[in-house]
């Protein structure tokens, strides 16, 4: 069965639209970026009336920083999977990088311009709040970690002993 926009109706679940919006949202934000992503277009994406979209997501910046949110959560476990090596912080970082590679759309809707006011998403901003409390915590516990003295270091204190 069609809709009105002539693109098949999707039967979702109520419990189950945000993630298919969400999904949705994703897929544009990958072929257009953060600024072309509306409720307009997400529910028609995702085979639903704008109407239904707006009972999850009151606004474009609702369903963003829903997205963003999800990012953030996606990078706290790559990031936290990876943290158990030898050079946490150096494994960290490369886990930071690489999903920043691999999820060029994501990555700029969560660090962009859109949106710079996480307080005004609590869900944003405690996902982005857990990134960076994992980041602090594999901080310190690598400076705790006994580091073996290379030939930089002892040139560097040989130097400034002089």
């Amino acid at each position: 069965m069609k809709g009105l926009t002539g693109a098949p109706r999707r039967t979702h679940r109520r419990s189950d639209l945000p993630n298919a919006l969400r999904k949705a949202a994703r897929a544009i934000l990958d072929e257009a970026g953060p600024d072309g992503i509306g409720l307009r277009q997400t529910a028609r994406r995702a085979g639903v009336p704008v109407a239904a979209a707006q009972r999850h997501f009151a606004s474009r910046e609702d369903l963003l920083a829903s997205v963003a949110a999800e990012g953030f959560r996606e990078l706290a476990v790559a990031m936290d999977t990876v943290a158990t090596g030898s050079d946490p912080l150096g494994e960290v970082g490369l886990a930071y990088f690489d999903f920043a590679l691999q999820k060029r759309g994501l990555f700029s809707l969560m660090f962009g311009r859109i949106l710079v006011e996480r307080a005004k998403h609590p869900e944003l901003n405690g996902a982005a709040g857990a990134v960076f409390s994992l980041l602090q915590r594999i901080a310190v516990s690598a400076e705790e970690q006994p580091r073996e003295v290379g030939a930089p270091e002892i040139a560097q204190a040989m130097a400034c002993a002089q």
